[in-house]
């Protein structure tokens, strides 16, 4: 790699074990001499306080300004959303704190402005696949609401794999993007799935928010329905913890808090955050192991969630990562990775063995409802979208 390009991309591999984060000062000339520069990243969990460990030494050579910071190769190497390590440059002064601008992308080594670490191996063309699906926001003219495939994408609402009455999606009633014209629909939608798939316990994981009046934000019938029969649990994750921290005793107290109500309370079962991507993402990828889905299956449910076009897009090596850290195992080499996951629950007396086996069979016991063909989970459109946004 030539000088000018690991200036602007940001790091060089100085051995194949240490990498070097380089700040070329002349690329950002707006940093003033009494500023520090720090990083941010995947691997920090996006820290932006003046931690030592992330912290640039300025260094001066022929009157030319760089920073530079060393780092083992394997304390970088934990994925953000683009499934590749992520990051960027701050400053941190006595008087102010800000990220620092990018003044040009280097195209296939950036993801929504962050700068990303490639390895050998790594392909171009899928960084850029990735970038472009990355950046679609969908508007309500995208989606054809005739189609039952464009419900199932613009609501996010779809079953869990390997489970017959547990489902995942999007907040029921917070308008969480209001910024995009399509939330009405998209929450109308979601209500609209709950009633037609007879959801009877809700679980919400992030937090008892109530309604916002002055956002237009109502409570559903059916979630109060659901309340007032005392068939709703609110627990609330981070974002961070779930993803790069999934092996703390937190998540494991989460997750038998969840298959306890589960246990003890009637399904179908809606689980939910406020997107249905990470926090959903994660907790219904352990349970859809629980229940025999394959990492293939868990790992395309996952990545469906880009169909919404909120400009959210996540890589299946981001919850790789997490369930790798979890169980102790890389889930794309799992032969039975139900197998793996009953383990860690016990490891963690989560559940026992039988409670294990009576949450699969009530997970896999169809409901009594027949099921619709408003929504079409299988995806495929029947709409005819010339300038559609897929």
């Amino acid at each position: 790699m030539s000088e000018i390009d690991f200036k602007r991309i940001g790091y060089r591999f100085i051995d194949t074990d240490t990498l070097e984060f380089y700040c070329d000062g002349s690329r950002y000339p707006d940093i003033a001499p009494d500023e520090e520069i720090y990083i941010t990243g995947s691997f920090n969990d996006w820290c932006s306080t003046a931690d030592s460990a992330w912290h640039l030494t300025k260094k001066v050579e022929k009157k030319q300004t760089y920073y530079v910071l060393q780092k083992p190769l394997g304390d970088v190497l934990i994925p953000g959303n683009s499934g590749h390590p992520e990051f960027k440059f701050f400053t941190l002064s006595s008087k102010s704190a800000a990220l620092l601008e990018e003044p040009d992308e280097v195209e296939g080594y950036t993801f929504i402005q962050n700068k990303l670490i490639i390895l050998a191996g790594d392909k171009f063309e899928n960084i850029q696949e990735i970038s472009e699906k990355a950046s679609v926001m969908k508007t309500l003219d995208d989606f054809d609401l005739n189609c039952p495939a464009c419900r199932t994408e613009i609501s996010n609402f779809r079953p869990v794999p390997g489970t017959k009455c547990l489902f995942r999606g999007y907040h029921p009633f917070k308008r969480s993007r209001p910024d995009l014209d399509t939330e009405t629909e998209r929450l109308d939608l979601v209500q609209k799935a709950l009633k037609l798939y007879g959801i009877k316990s809700d679980i919400t994981l992030c937090s008892n928010e109530a309604p916002d009046k002055y956002k237009g934000e109502t409570m559903p019938k059916q979630i109060l329905l659901i309340e007032e029969k005392e068939n709703r649990l609110c627990i609330n994750i981070n974002y961070n913890l779930v993803y790069y921290h999934s092996d703390v005793v937190e998540i494991a107290c989460t997750l038998q808090k969840i298959a306890r109500f589960m246990l003890g309370h009637p399904g179908p079962y809606y689980v939910h955050c406020r997107l249905g991507i990470d926090r959903t993402g994660l907790i219904s990828a352990v349970f859809a192991a629980l229940c025999g889905a394959s990492w293939a299956e868990i790992a395309a449910d996952y990545e469906k969630s880009a169909g919404m076009g909120t400009g959210e897009y996540r890589d299946r090596r981001l919850l790789q990562y997490a369930l790798k850290k979890m169980i102790g195992y890389d889930p794309s080499d799992a032969k039975d990775l139900s197998y793996l996951v009953q383990t860690y629950f016990i490891a963690e007396n989560i559940l026992s063995m039988d409670e294990i086996e009576k949450l699969i069979k009530k997970l896999n016991t169809a409901p009594r409802k027949k099921e619709t063909d408003f929504f079409d989970f299988s995806l495929k459109h029947i709409c005819a979208r010339r300038n559609a946004k897929i």
